[in-house]
């Protein structure tokens, strides 16, 4: 998600691509994504700066920390990115910082919903989906 420092016109330069995770540099093991990212972004210059604001979707997948099921959700997420200007910058890529915001912002345990009954220790069944059968015996 390069661009040049002179496409960055006095009205700015918008952004508005849809890039599959490896575009900024994201791997499986990182983060489960089930969806391309689209990433908006309104790009100013400020003096010896470059202001992006940023807006990313994308969807995820989880394992319940609870039921171990497998399960998705839609994320949307802004950022803000200052980039310091020098002589020699030529070019901005905001795919690495976007990567390094997903990835923290990644969380590393989360529920398939709030009220998840998880699996029996047991009988080893899903709660959510079925009665206990050790209750049964």
């Amino acid at each position: 998600m390069k661009f040049s420092v002179r496409d960055v016109t006095a009205r700015g330069l918008e952004i508005n691509q849809t890039v599959p995770k490896e575009g900024i540099g994201l791997s499986d093991e990182e983060i489960d994504l089930r969806s391309p990212i689209t990433v908006k972004a309104k790009i100013e210059r400020v003096a010896n700066q470059i202001l992006a604001r940023t807006k990313v979707k994308a969807d995820y997948g989880y394992t319940c920390a609870r039921c171990l099921e497998d399960f998705h959700e839609e994320h949307e997420a802004e950022y803000h990115f200052n980039f310091e200007l020098t002589p020699q910058t030529e070019y901005v890529d905001l795919g690495e910082e976007i990567r390094q915001e997903m990835i923290m912002a990644n969380p590393s345990r989360i529920l398939c919903k709030k009220d998840c009954q998880g699996i029996c220790p047991g009988c080893g069944a899903n709660l959510n989906l079925e009665k206990c059968k050790c209750k049964e015996n």
